[in-house]
């Protein structure tokens, strides 16, 4: 065993010798010998370098401003989750450097917010991307984030110490003290600083939000991230069973779909209420107790009595719902499942399907090998040469096994059982940030359930008793768990279910929602922000690494963590107040003369119902498109005008010219994602997840293309861009080959747009339906995009966010890099130019290239 090279040292204090610095560090961080005044450790444990990484599990909730409909002027209190991790953090480094009580700043805006940076369960620091950023004025049960501060007290093991040697109970009361003692401080100080908010002309109600922690550990693992390391995230939506109920007494014109779901045999919405059995989120429904046939019956205040909190659920008071509402929640439950993801066999002619698997078990084995190099690294490191020769033979090894095992493979597969994959679901319609060719829009919902039904003691405003409404208002609580929720994900989710439940729409409009190959967007609808919470965020796979449990649970899994009983009765009672606030927080525009709240009313009359007239006639069309009909009702192209305005037709002659000798560039790989190729007047693609792969690998030698032929062949759709790019190195290809259509394309820009100005780079397309998307780039140069169609065609209008627009010798303008846009289906020739200035461009104009060069091939 090699000598160790270090030098001994003493200690200044009580000069003691130690064999190194290791060691001497290690005694003045326990200053078990008093080596250091109580000033002089203080400020030891203050010194930045001396600083550990924690985990800090705590919960949020905006303030009263942000829980409205409206947010009005001169909103101020908790806004927003970064908002609440950023006081965090305030209060966290006031209580280490012994600054509680004093001023601060509290104000929030957003050069703070993007000056702040910090790992937490629900944020978007380490993705960089705005695609699964958390919802506008929304709070959170429990989160968690990372952060460095003053340690509390100091484990250092020797080498030949256990890491599974369990603590004495004195040392481990002592811990909890300590980090009870820190987690008052620290709810203190938080205190304080929401004190801070104004509060002159708010009304008596009013509260600046509210922030609690609940516990904090150390984190030995400095490569955690609890943004990225998440396991399974759930969020919860509170809001009022009225939304779930449609009358239809004196209202002969209202008209529900067969597929919609009711409580059967109620005649009013109080009645309904009454059909509503409460349970507390987090828990089983009530249990059923029969009276005359159970001799351990249960009375209901046992349930009061229950001598600790984890036998709450066997003290459950006997209320069992009648057959109706049991079958009610049934069929409501069956809808939820429609919206997950779930395990299937695999099919082999599913390309999409195939790729997904192979993915994963390549993913699979990456991690056991990267598991496997980290046990390597613990062992005693081999000769070099001696290290590649027995690679090199690991090497050859595995070869002949895999060749062999897929000769094996070959000859029993007929034997082997199914292989099953987990099909996940693209979400495109159902955030506006992502789109169905995107990889965050590829997602998993693993559960949609009906967590629990509450009830308020009151209905008004200041929970005050009120005999307006009896019994009172059951409000539900329903919760998705799954891998990542997009932006406005959830709110879109619990809308669309709305809308199906309440009938406003046929259910399957989820085939609609979820079709990557249907290349239209019919955004599920918004339900308000007021009711969503950031539920829990789970790290089974750290748990293990770690041995400690990461989220508040009772569990003897392991004996560190947040599992302990008090920190798992603060995380329930505050779930429980947060519900109810929230609950509260939907009457704060009042309530109608029906008895609905009118946050509730509002949000039907103005988005839901709305949605359901477009989005019904978006659904007659999809099931034309499935059966093929689409198309065919277009009309022939013969009944068109076929005169071509005397300013576009030099140009349409040069495009005819580039389409008719061949020359047709291809289509890069990532342009491929967004189009539709269109030989023969039909759609004809391959499934987007095995496009997406072939972009991604951008094989030269075996084109990565989207569709079922290759480009240039008889009326295949294409697209490439001319002018100036951004990197003036290198000049597009189609400059040199069609240099007489560029020129004629800049000037017809000039031509329908003088005031406009000039653009410096032209997408050309041939054919090409496009699917939903954004325009790559930031758009320095100018805001807006200019297009236009030609040609002899029918069907093919553009459409911009939902709107559209005949752009057939009809220029528009529109943000292409901002608003979603997309081709409808179409008959016969179509060409579309589109004129826009890329960032890197600014100040360069097409119009200027030098065009004489370019026709003589320089």
């Amino acid at each position: 065993m090699p000598k160790s090279t270090s030098k001994p040292v003493s200690c200044d204090g009580c000069r003691k010798h130690f064999p190194s610095k290791n060691k001497l560090f290690q005694h003045l961080a326990l200053n078990i010998d008093g080596c250091l005044s109580p000033d002089e450790y203080a400020e030891y444990l203050r010194n930045p370098r001396n600083f550990e990484k924690i985990c800090v599990l705590y919960g949020y909730l905006p303030g009263t401003d942000y829980q409205r409909h409206c947010v009005p002027d001169g909103a101020c209190g908790v806004e927003s989750g970064q908002h609440a991790s950023w006081l965090l953090t305030q209060a966290i480094d006031r209580v280490c450097q012994n600054k509680e009580g004093e001023e601060v700043d509290v104000s929030w805006s957003a050069d703070k917010a993007a000056a702040f940076k910090i790992n937490r369960s629900y944020g978007t620091l380490s993705r960089n991307t705005d695609a699964a950023q958390q919802d506008e004025y929304t709070g959170a049960i429990t989160e968690m984030l990372c952060t460095n501060t003053s340690p509390l007290f100091f484990d250092f093991r020797d080498n030949d110490d256990s890491r599974n040697n369990e603590d004495d109970n004195a040392t481990k009361e002592k811990r909890k003290k300590k980090v009870t003692l820190w987690v008052q401080a620290v709810n203190q100080e938080i205190d304080h600083l929401l004190s801070r908010f104004t509060q002159q002309t708010k009304m008596n109600d009013w509260s600046p939000g509210r922030i609690c922690v609940f516990g904090r550990l150390s984190m030995p693992q400095k490569k955690f991230n609890p943004e990225t390391d998440v396991v399974h995230r759930r969020v919860d939506y509170c809001f009022p069973a009225d939304l779930l109920y449609v009358s239809t007494q004196n209202d002969d014109n209202i008209t529900m779909s067969e597929t919609a779901v009711q409580l059967q045999q109620v005649e009013t919405m109080e009645h309904f209420f009454d059909k509503m059995v409460t349970f507390p989120p987090g828990n089983k429904p009530v249990r059923v107790f029969d009276a005359s046939t159970v001799a351990d019956r249960r009375k209901e205040d046992d349930y009061v009595e229950a001598p600790v909190a984890q036998d709450r659920d066997k003290f459950r008071p006997s209320i069992r719902p009648d057959e109706d509402t049991l079958t009610y929640l049934y069929s409501m439950k069956k809808v939820m499942q429609a919206f997950t993801t779930k395990v299937e066999d695999l099919d082999k002619n599913d390309s999409g399907a195939v790729l997904e698997k192979k993915f994963s078990e390549s993913k699979r084995i990456k991690q056991k090998q990267h598991n496997s190099s980290k046990q390597g690294k613990t062992k005693q490191k081999e000769p070099q040469k001696k290290k590649h020769r027995k690679q090199e033979q690991d090497h050859h090894s595995q070869l002949k096994e895999c060749d062999d095992d897929d000769k094996k493979e070959a000859k029993d597969s007929a034997n082997l059982p199914a292989k099953r994959f987990l099909r996940r679901k693209r979400f495109h319609n159902f955030s506006p940030n992502v789109l169905a060719h995107d990889f965050l829009a590829y997602r998993r919902l693993d559960r949609f359930y009906h967590r629990g039904t509450i009830r308020l003691d009151s209905t008004t405003q200041d929970g005050s008793k009120s005999d307006e409404h009896t019994p009172s208002r059951p409000f539900v609580v329903f919760s998705l768990t799954g891998d990542l929720f997009l932006y406005q994900q959830a709110r879109r989710v619990i809308g669309l279910l709305i809308a199906i439940l309440r009938g406003c729409i046929d259910i399957d409009i989820l085939d609609l929602v979820f079709d990557e190959n249907y290349a239209h967007l019919v955004s599920a609808p918004l339900a308000p922000s007021v009711g969503l919470m950031q539920g829990e965020a789970t790290y089974m796979t750290f748990e293990g690494r770690l041995s400690m449990v990461l989220s508040a649970r009772r569990t003897h899994a392991f004996s560190k963590g947040f599992n302990d009983e008090d920190v798992v009765t603060s995380v329930e009672q505050w779930e429980a107040s947060v519900l109810k606030d929230v609950a509260k927080s939907w009457y704060f525009d009042g309530t109608g003369a029906n008895g609905h709240l009118n946050t509730g009313t509002n949000w039907l009359e103005t988005v839901l119902n709305p949605w359901a007239a477009t989005a019904t006639i978006e659904l007659e069309n999809y099931r034309r498109w499935k059966a093929g009909e689409l198309t065919a009702s277009l009309p022939p192209v013969i009944s068109i005008d076929t005169i071509v305005p005397n300013v576009y037709a030099k140009c349409l002659q040069l495009l005819r010219e580039a389409d008719a000798n061949g020359a047709w560039p291809d289509t890069s790989a990532q342009r491929q994602l967004v189009m539709l190729s269109t030989p023969n007047d039909e759609s004809q693609t391959k499934n987007l997840t095995a496009a997406r792969m072939a972009a991604k690998t951008n094989n030269s030698e075996s084109r990565s293309c989207a569709y079922s032929f290759k480009e240039g062949e008889g009326g295949a759709s294409g697209s490439f861009s001319v002018g100036i790019m951004p990197d003036r190195s290198s000049q597009p290809k189609g400059n040199l080959q069609f240099p007489l259509l560029v020129k004629a394309a800049f000037e017809l820009e000039r031509a329908l747009f003088p005031d406009r100005e000039p653009s410096s780079t032209i997408a050309i397309n041939r054919n090409a339906q496009f699917r939903p998307h954004k325009d790559k780039g930031a758009g320095a140069g100018q805001s807006t995009s200019l297009i236009v169609a030609m040609g002899n065609f029918v069907g093919g209008e553009l459409v911009v966010e939902g709107t559209r627009k005949d752009i057939r010798y009809n220029p528009i303008q529109f943000n292409g890099w901002k608003q979603r846009h997309w081709t409808l289906p179409f008959k016969g020739e179509r060409y579309s130019l589109v004129w826009f200035t890329p960032k890197g461009c600014e100040g360069m104009r097409g119009i200027d290239l030098d065009f004489d060069s370019l026709s003589k091939g320089k």
